[in-house]
This record gives structure tokens, sequence and C-alpha cells, in this order.
């Protein structure tokens, strides 16, 4: 579908006739509106079919128990979503998968002294937050 112009409404005159009907400048701007966005085909819907189409692939994110990414991505793709973000002590222990991730807001990372953790990401395993810097369970 080739561009078409739309000029700006003209809001010094009346969209109303006399007759309570649509006023021959805004019929015209309406019928030109309704061109540019399809006519009898949703342009947008349409834009949106194609852009779907020319993807390779398609990956869902679905919230489940928080946020969470499934299916295979492949090429460079960085990308971390939590189940949770909070203190160690307040992060869920119920409804998680093997490889869930969460932050732990004053998990330690090495060097770190008890009760001076920084924060760490995390992950599921074996029912206990693992700390991404150890891979043992998450410190505070």
């Amino acid at each position: 579908m080739t561009a078409q112009s739309l000029p700006r409404p003209s809001y010094n005159l009346p969209i109303v006739d006399a007759g309570g009907r649509a006023s021959r400048w805004f019929a015209a701007w309406i019928d030109g509106a309704t061109d540019r966005l399809g006519g009898d085909v949703d342009a947008v819907d349409a834009a949106q079919q194609l852009a779907a189409a020319a993807a390779p692939q398609s990956t869902q994110i679905v919230a489940a128990g928080g946020l969470k990414v499934g299916g295979a991505l492949s090429g460079d793709v960085g990308l971390a979503l939590y189940a949770a973000i909070g203190v160690a002590a307040s992060l869920p222990t119920t409804g998680l998968a093997v490889g869930d991730w969460a932050y732990a807001l004053d998990g330690r990372k090495p060097g770190e002294g008890a009760a001076a953790g920084t924060g760490v990401p995390c992950f599921w395993s074996n029912g206990v937050w693992n700390a991404v810097t150890t891979g043992a369970a998450v410190t505070t």
C-alpha cells in the first residue's frame, strides 16, 4: 500500500451541518483517514501479519509464577527475566522450575562479609536458590 497524505482537520469549521449530518469537509477527512488505514482492510492488522511472517521464528515470554522465557533462542541473545527480586529470605520457594532466576538483594558475592552482601543473581536448583557467582546456596 502506498503512503497517502491526510491533511490536518480544519478546527475552524463545524463537523456537522445544519441537518445534523457530517459536514462535507469532515466527511472527506474521515474518508481520507479510512483510506489511509487501509479502507476495507485494516492496514494495522495487515502490517502485524507481515511482520510476524517476516520473523524467522517466534518465542513467547509467558508470565507463570513470575516471568520466564520459553522456547529456543538462537543468535546472540542475552536475556534474564527474574521470577522474583527481593532479600534472600523473601524469595519464593514454591511454584518454581529448575533454572528459574531471581535476584537476592542482600546476597553475598565472593569476598563480601556476613550481612554485607550487595546482591547477586541466583537460580533455582535442587530446592535452593544458588548464587550465580559461586554456584552454591545464596548467603547473606
